[in-house]
């Protein structure tokens, strides 16, 4: 790389963990502390933001899981996630207007 500069920051609100792009669409999906976060790249806006629910046991509350990692299916219809509770959760991810 000869010359690189700074285009713009997107704000994930927790720690990131992971990034990958969307097949057929221009989304950005991470893997957050807090969650799933997917940006439009063109408007620079927040699409959605996917977070399961985590059942609570016994009195004390524990942490929720991190999400890890994510990986589009190779139509962009399908994201796969892997939590620090060992457990893939896969979303159906559709685009409504």
């Amino acid at each position: 790389l000869n010359d690189a500069k700074h285009l713009y920051s997107l704000e994930a609100g927790s720690n990131v963990h992971a990034l990958t792009f969307s097949p057929n669409r221009y989304w950005l999906c991470a893997a957050t502390a807090n969650g799933i976060k997917i940006w439009d790249l063109e408007s620079k806006s927040i699409v959605d933001e996917l977070r399961p629910e985590f059942p609570q046991l016994g009195k004390r509350k524990n942490p929720d899981p991190e999400c890890l990692s994510v990986c589009w299916s190779a139509d962009g219809a399908t994201l796969f996630s892997g939590y620090s509770d060992n457990i893939i959760r896969v979303w159906q991810v559709t685009r409504t207007l």
